[in-house]
């Protein structure tokens, strides 16, 4: 799941790419590639909230939320309801100052926490904050093209995108994750067999060694028995030969 949000996120900063080095294009001419996109990452986005491991109230429903309005958008634009600059160029405005504020909000929980992780999620959400806003005001600043604007969005929301790709864990699929179990318990098995086998072993040269220990002391005692033997008759012949 991890790596399918990274091409997703590199995807999308790809086509803001595309879009900023045809900035003088009006919207309609690439809107295709733009929606197709933004449906894209939608899809990817719902399937990794239902199957990447996230808690439920939190990041999780966040990544639904996104992916959702993401399809919903990409729809609207492959269909064609959005035709002219201005509205393109003041929906993207809106939905990149609304994400920036809640991803800076998000962010900002933790600023007591000065790792470069956290630094970074603050300053992409900074970022998206005053790309939004700008946006807003463009009119009155430097008036430049909404396939350009539109590049820059798609382009923060990518870095977005691929930031919080790096928050999602890996999950084996439950199929490799049983077999793996199974190997486990097979090799404990066989250690436990094992195990057993040498007892057995032991156990088995012990009692040989007790065998070998009782033939010889029976071999030592029916030696004894016939010295004993050999003397009382010795003695008898005597006693015999002195009468």
């Amino acid at each position: 799941m991890r790596t399918l949000m990274m091409i997703a996120s590199f995807a999308m900063i790809g086509s803001g790419i595309f879009c900023v080095a045809n900035g003088s294009a009006a919207f309609l001419s690439v809107a295709f590639v733009i929606g197709a996109v933004f449906v894209l990452l939608g899809a990817i986005e719902l399937l990794i909230s239902r199957r990447a491991d996230f808690d439920v109230s939190e990041k999780g429903v966040g990544i639904a939320k996104d992916g959702a309005l993401m399809l919903i958008v990409g729809l609207v634009i492959l269909t064609g309801q959005v035709t002219d600059d201005m509205s393109a160029q003041v929906m993207f405005a809106l939905w990149l100052t609304v994400e920036g504020v809640l991803a800076f909000k998000a962010e900002w929980f933790d600023i007591m926490e000065t790792d470069w992780e956290h630094r970074i999620g603050i300053a992409i959400s900074t970022l998206m904050l005053i790309a939004g806003v700008y946006i807003f005001f463009n009119n009155s600043a430097f008036r430049l093209s909404s396939t350009l604007l539109t590049g820059i969005c798609m382009i923060v929301l990518g870095l977005r995108r691929f930031w919080q790709s790096l928050d999602i864990e890996y999950s084996k699929p439950s199929f490799v994750t049983g077999n793996e179990e199974k190997l486990r318990e097979a090799q404990e098995d066989e250690k436990r067999a094992l195990a057993k086998a040498k007892e057995g072993i032991r156990e088995q040269k012990s009692a040989q060694r007790r065998i070998a220990k009782i033939k010889e002391d029976m071999a030592a005692e029916q030696d004894v028995m016939m010295s004993a033997a050999i003397t009382r008759q010795e003695r008898e012949a005597e006693r015999e030969l002195e009468e």
